[in-house]
């Protein structure tokens, strides 16, 4: 029935050690969606993998001038300062309670002096050092009272809330700055060029989203300035950025990203960075490639060089073997080509390399050979165009503990050297065509290895069942690799956090063994293999911490035993687990239930709507019985927003206690027993729902017109039940209102995407439901596994509906199947039915529809199924270029005795083939015609006018034949003088 897939948002951050002294980082990179869909948990665990092991880059900030001995007193005049400037602040948290005139201000909370001049140095009032945020940030105002204290070095007011105001300008007169940080202020608009006024900074902080500047000449004038960073201000107008920094001889510290330069300048003739130490520029939209003579490579004691997400193209140039102070190099998510440049075996200092995300291409084995190798610790080469396999000679890559070869073109076998890589603790070589066998010689000193990923290749892990190898993995892929047909417990280890070990040939029981050892993981994926045996009656596992779990396509029998409290997901579908659905479930953090297509009987419980955190539970495909949550007490509210009771044996009428799911966005109770009329209420109890499938019921009576009230309804099923009446449409609301069916959807807005982030200790991630519905369309019975995120669908087939189709039917342009057949629907097929532009598949066939057959169907560009077969249509069958194209036109129109052309065996006796014309044609013949009509009508209307006259005025007529007359006879005497004349001259 259905499929549960996860698309993953994560960090790709490089492991940098906690004792590098590296500046503050902008903050993650941006999340970029993960590179494959992966049955069940495998894709969110190698994310939050990545993510949860990079530790925090430390800051690096000039320390700050020592405060004041507790015998230093406040100077009266900077005191009065500092409280004028508190009261135009806001203060929610209660920060400055401490700002109080009769104590001194040098013990006040954020305020340093001098314990020399006595003046106050220091201000500190960074939220971000005083607790968490949600307790309110200081806000307000920035009082110039601040210009008081000129003895003033460092001003850190970041994290703080000041309502999108620009960054005051006088602070450019605080002379004596030495240290001004502006981090995440909510500030707004320029960035005063005053605050090149202040010589003597060493470090500025302005990294603030929202605020711009169109040039960096102000500054050229800050020569002291070691740490500059500009995070996320909008440069996009600046064009000589290069040279204003090349300005700062001092600079150790640049960092600019996402700032939205658009292109790199050429370089200025002579580099004066000669100290910079650590360059961020990535989020940058570049678009162009970095020439040999490019700045970047000409800084002599760059040590740390981030450019992912740049745009940058072409080849990495041959300059990149002068960075030899470089340790960490970050380049991915960019267009590098080819293979890298032999210089890069220069980099003797290099640790980190990130080059995932690119197009590199070319042999492994090359590849290797171009790369520093004693020093190099972490190398990430992922979804690139890597061909080949694991190079055989790796022992001088003794210091690698992290390799990344996953999502390339490796077709190789890998070798037993990898054995070599002692200090190994990740590979990643998963989404390979790798091939072979793997043996425990492969993993022999491989004692270090923590996390192993080699699925989707072909590979085969020939291990002993009682094998105890030699690493403890916390994170372990082997989807679509062979493991069976023994359940592989040697790969398990207590250390096991994440593990996939679904489609793997596993025929087996799970051993009790299986389940201690797992007893702290956090996401398990069994599915695809051929599991039998029952589920453990102390279903209880991973700790405090939250548990995913698929065992999904096996072949599990007996009941559902009480789950642990920690579980938020879990997938159970296509067993043969039986019984009652448990009344106490045991996981009041459950989010997902999956158990489609089992042999679970009785009723529903209760307890599974009283689950508070529910929002995805698909119990379709299974034996349940009697009427829907039947219970004496419901809860009031519910999270559930997708629900699918599909071939049950449910019945009664439309179950009531839908209107508690105010959220509900995907409904299918199809093939069930339910019964009675269709509620008033659906629309404004369940306003935001997309897809409607209620076919294969017993429900009666007339369709609601509240129906086309659901403006996000993209489809609407009400197929084989015994709904009889009108299609509502005449009397607003109408059809017209159905915009999820006027609208074709977007990759935002597609049916059954639901984003949920933020799981407790979980990094963000998101589902997306892409069912495997069957959807009768184009005349059969397809299944859609992916493209049924775009279907708009309407189906009203097999019902008892009369009256004539609505001409609004039209409006719904962004329709891909239309199914009104086997009603009574009668009167003529209208003609804005050659409006559904998109209209994939449309079948009218067994109505009582009358007339003609509208034209404008051959204009109908993505039409590849029609059927009007038995109608009571008349008249010549239209031709065009799309009708002519369908299958099987003949039984388009069986059925139709009234129809005549080449199709059907009835001549249209000489009359002549009604043709489609395009609309532009149309446009034209019309023109014409109405030219030709407008001179007949005047001439007619002409000649009417003056017999009218005559009728009726005897004076005009005896006026007119006597002037008739005069001219006769005026013509008579002039042809017979001229005759005359002609003959006389003979």
């Amino acid at each position: 029935m259905n499929a549960l897939y996860f698309g993953m948002e994560g960090v790709h951050n490089t492991n940098l050690p906690t004792s590098s002294p590296l500046p503050k980082m902008a903050g993650p990179r941006p999340p970029t969606q993960a590179t494959a869909i992966l049955l069940a948990l495998a894709t969110w665990c190698l994310v939050f993998l990545r993510s949860s092991s990079a530790p925090a880059v430390p800051a690096l900030r000039p320390p700050p001038p020592p405060s004041a001995p507790g015998g230093t007193l406040c100077i009266p005049r900077e005191r009065d300062a500092l409280l004028t400037f508190k009261a135009g602040l806001t203060n929610p948290s209660n920060h400055l309670s401490s700002w109080r005139a009769d104590k001194d201000c040098c013990r006040w909370m954020g305020v340093g002096c001098s314990n020399q001049i006595g003046h106050v140095i220091k201000l500190d009032l960074n939220s971000y050092n005083y607790g968490p945020l949600m307790y309110g940030s200081i806000g307000g105002e920035i009082n110039p009272s601040l210009l008081t204290l000129q003895h003033l070095q460092y001003l850190d007011l970041s994290f703080n809330d000041f309502g999108g105001r620009s960054i005051p300008e006088f602070i450019g007169g605080l002379r004596s700055l030495i240290h001004l940080a502006l981090t995440d202020l909510f500030f707004g608009g320029r960035i005063p060029p005053h605050l090149g006024n202040l010589s003597n900074l060493v470090s500025l902080d302005l990294s603030i989203f929202g605020c711009y500047s169109p040039d960096l000449v102000w500054v050229r004038h800050l020569q002291k300035l070691q740490y500059l960073y500009m995070d996320g201000v909008d440069l996009s107008a600046v064009v000589n950025w290069t040279h204003a920094v090349n300005m700062l001889p001092s600079l150790l510290v640049l960092t600019l990203a996402g700032c939205g330069l658009r292109n790199i300048m050429p370089p200025p003739l002579h580099s004066n960075l000669t100290s910079l130490k650590v360059l961020c520029l990535e989020s940058n939209p570049f678009n162009s490639s970095l020439g040999a003579n490019h700045l970047v490579w000409d800084l002599p004691m760059l040590r740390y060089l981030r450019m992912y997400d740049c745009r940058i193209q072409g080849p990495i140039p041959a300059a990149v073997g002068n960075m030899t102070s470089i340790e960490y190099m970050i380049l991915e998510g960019n267009n590098f080509l080819g293979m890298v440049p032999s210089t890069f075996k220069k980099l003797k200092r290099l640790k980190v390399l990130t080059l995932s995300e690119n197009s590199i291409s070319g042999s492994t084995e090359d590849l290797f050979h171009r790369l520093p190798a004693y020093a190099l610790q972490e190398l990430y080469l992922d979804h690139n165009n890597l061909t080949g396999g694991l190079p055989n000679r790796l022992e001088d890559f003794s210091s690698l503990t992290t390799l990344w070869l996953n999502n390339n073109e490796l077709s190789e076998e890998i070798h037993v050297g990898i054995r070599k890589l002692t200090k190994l603790k990740e590979l990643l070589v998963n989404s390979n065509n790798l091939h072979g066998t793997l043996t425990e010689h492969h993993f022999t000193n491989l004692s270090s290895l923590r996390v192993l990923w080699i699925s989707d290749n072909s590979l085969s892990m020939l291990v002993n069942n009682t094998w105890n190898g030699p690493f403890k993995l916390t994170s372990g892929g082997f989807r679509s690799c062979i493991l069976g047909p023994q359940f592989p417990v040697g790969v398990v280890r207590s250390t096991i956090n994440t593990l996939d070990l679904s489609n793997t040939g596993i025929h087996d029981s799970i051993p009790v063994e299986f389940w201690t050892a797992t007893r702290h993981a956090r996401a398990l994926d069994l599915s695809g293999n051929q599991i039998v045996g029952r589920l453990p009656a102390n279903f209880r596992f991973g700790g405090m911490q939250p548990v995913m779990l698929d065992i999904s396509s096996n072949q599990l029998v007996g009941p559902i035993p009480e789950l642990s409290k920690n579980l938020i997901y879990l997938d159970l579908s296509r067993n043969n687990l039986s019984g009652s659905l448990p009344s106490n479930i045991g996981a009041p953090k459950l989010e997902i239930l999956v158990l489609f297509k089992n042999s679970f009987s009785g009723t529903i419980p209760c307890s599974m709507f009283e689950l508070r955190h529910l929002w995805f539970l698909d119990i379709s495909e299974n034996l349940l019985n009697g009427s829907f949550l039947n219970c004496p007490r419901v809860p009031k509210t519910s999270s559930i927003t997708v629900l699918n009771l599909n071939s049950n044996n449910l019945s009664r009428g439309f179950p009531s206690s839908f209107q508690m799911c105010k959220g509900l966005q995907f409904l299918d109770i199809a093939n069930n027993k339910f019964s009675g009329s269709l509620p008033t209420w659906i629309e404004s109890k369940l306003p935001y729902l997309q897809f409607l499938r209620l076919r294969s019921n017993m429900f009666s009576g007339r369709i609601p017109v509240e129906l086309t009230m659901l403006k996000h309804l993209q489809y609407l099923d009400i197929a084989s039940n015994n709904l009889s009446g009108n299609i509502p449409w005449n009397i607003p609301p109408s059809l017209g209102n159905l915009f999820g069916m006027v609208q074709t959807p977007n990759q935002q807005d597609l049916l059954f995407y639901t984003l949920h982030a933020g799981l407790s200790a979980i990094d963000k991630y998101s589902y997306a439901y892409n069912d495997s519905l069957s959807v009768v369309t184009k005349g059969q019975q397809l299944e859609f596994t992916t493209g049924i995120a775009y279907m708009v669908n309407m189906d009203f087939s097999c019902n008892s509906l009369t009256g004539e189709i609505p001409h609004e039917i039209g409006m719904l342009i962004a329709l891909k199947s239309l199914n009104l057949s086997w009603n009574d629907l009668s009167s003529t097929i209208p003609l804005a039915i050659g409006e559904l532009r998109a209209v994939e598949s449309l079948d009218l066939s067994h109505n009582e529809l009358s007339g003609e057959i509208p034209t404008s169907l051959a204009g109908l560009t993505s039409l590849a199924h029609l059927n009007l077969s038995y109608n009571n249509l008349t008249g010549t069958i239209p031709s065009g270029n799309q009708l002519q194209a369908l299958d099987d036109q003949a039984s388009i129109y069986i059925g139709n005795p009234g129809l005549c052309g080449p199709l059907v065996s009835r001549s249209c006796s000489g009359m002549e083939i009604t043709q489609w014309i395009p609309e532009d044609q149309h446009e034209g013949m019309s023109d014409a015609l109405s030219l030709y009509l407008g001179i007949c009508t005047g001439f007619i209307a002409g000649l009417w006018i003056i017999f009218c006259g005559f009728l009726f005025k005897r004076n005009w007529r005896i006026i007119w034949f006597s002037f008739f007359d005069c001219m006769c006879d005026w013509v008579y005497v002039r042809a017979a003088v001229s005759w005359a004349s002609f003959t006389r001259m003979e």
